[in-house]
Formats: C-alpha cells, structure tokens, sequence
C-alpha cells in the first residue's frame, strides 16, 4: 500500500454530523427551558384571573381595581400567548400537524393582539414613573407590529421570513416572564447589599431589560438562521 493511500485510510474526513447534533441537543434543552419557564409564569400571573384584590400588587391596586377589564384581558391573553408559543416552534410538530398549527396559530396572534393592545391600556398607569410607562407602551406596539407581520408573511408564503417575525413576536411575548426574573433578581443583590437604589427606580429599569434584550437575542438568532436556510 502506497504512502497516499495509507495516508486517506488512516484520515477519514471529519463527519459533519457530530456538530449538527450538539446544536440540535443544544436548541432542544434551549426549547424545553423556554416551555418549563413559560408554563411556570402562567402559574405565576393566572392567579390574577380570580379578580381578588389580596393577589394583586399592592402598589398598583387601586390602579388594577380600576382597569380590571384591561388587566383581566391582558393576564389571559398573556397565558394563552405563553403556553402556545413555544409549540408553534417545534418543527416536528408544525411539520406532521399543519391543520392544528394554523390553529393555534390563529389563536396565537389573538391572543399577542389581544395583550398589546390592552397592555397599551395599562401602559400610562405603570408603576414607578414615565420611563417604565414608556418602555410597556413601546413593548405593546412592538408586539402588534411583529405579530402582524409575520401574520402577513405566512398570507403571502414567505414562510422563513414568517418564522423570523413569529420569534420576534415571542421575544416580546416572554417579556411577562422576564420582569419577574428581573425582580427577584433585584431584590436579592439588594439583600446582600450589592446595590443600594429602591425597588421604584430598578423597576423603571426593568420595564426596559424585560424586554429589550430578548429582542436583541431574537433579531440576532433569527438573522443566523436566515443565512443558513434559505426560504423555500
């Protein structure tokens, strides 16, 4: 056997499918933590639905009193919206139930419509002062306009470009759940004494941080994908 092909028997080319399956594991247990924080906020904020002053935020009480119709819209179109979108993103499952996508598709863009628009309600009267009121209000606006995108995106069969605006959608979507990672987030490097502002000012903060880099993440994922899978 000749130098050459001891050479090619000895040095098979590398397989590419390794790295292929670290990134499949990766966005499965990505997947699985996006699902298991979603449902566990509906937990959280559905406590909201039995309309019982006791579980509101006592800081806003009078304020959730007031505007109970907007606030009850806005905490069930939000449970709807995160127990859904996290489905609407499995590809086995768009792929092999295209009927029940569509479904629940619909019943998706109800329900982020559904949010914004009474979360712009509830916007003015945030907690804190005008920054937090307009960080929600531009929150709500965002939601509508990425929602109905990709929404017009799947009427006229661009559905990679549907996929990006759907995941720009839920980036803003999970915004519920990262204002109440953001909080306790606050409260215990407060407890320890690493930062030494009140809770008003950080959570004029949060109103920014709940969402702004989830959007950030989503515009450079979805952007990744674009360039590796075209549309079809």
């Amino acid at each position: 056997m000749s130098t050459l092909e001891r050479s090619r028997t000895a040095s098979p080319v590398a397989d590419p499918r390794p790295p292929r399956k670290a990134a499949a594991r990766l966005a499965a247990s990505g997947w699985l933590v996006m699902t298991l924080c979603s449902v566990y906020i509906v937990g959280v904020v559905g406590r909201y639905l039995t309309f019982d002053p006791d579980v509101y935020f006592p800081a806003q009480r009078g304020t959730y009193l007031r505007l109970q119709l907007a606030l009850g819209v806005h905490v069930a179109c939000g449970v709807l919206a995160l127990l859904i979108g996290p489905f609407q993103f499995a590809r086995r499952l768009r792929r092999r139930f295209v009927r029940a996508h569509r479904v629940t598709g619909t019943l998706y863009v109800a329900s982020a419509t559904g949010l914004a628009v009474s979360g712009l309600v509830l916007a003015p009267t945030a907690y804190t002062s005008p920054v937090a009121a307009t960080g929600f209000t531009l929150l709500g606006v965002g939601t509508l306009f990425t929602t109905w995108t990709a929404l017009r995106m799947v009427v006229a069969h661009r559905y990679a470009e549907h996929r990006r605006w759907m995941t720009l959608s839920f980036s803003l979507i999970w915004a519920g759940v990262m204002l109440r990672i953001w909080s306790p987030i606050y409260s215990l490097l407060a407890g320890i004494g690493l930062v030494h502002f009140s809770f008003e000012t950080a959570y004029a903060g949060i109103a920014w941080l709940c969402w702004v880099p989830n959007l950030l993440f989503a515009l450079w994922l979805t952007r990744r994908t674009v360039e590796r899978e075209p549309a079809r």
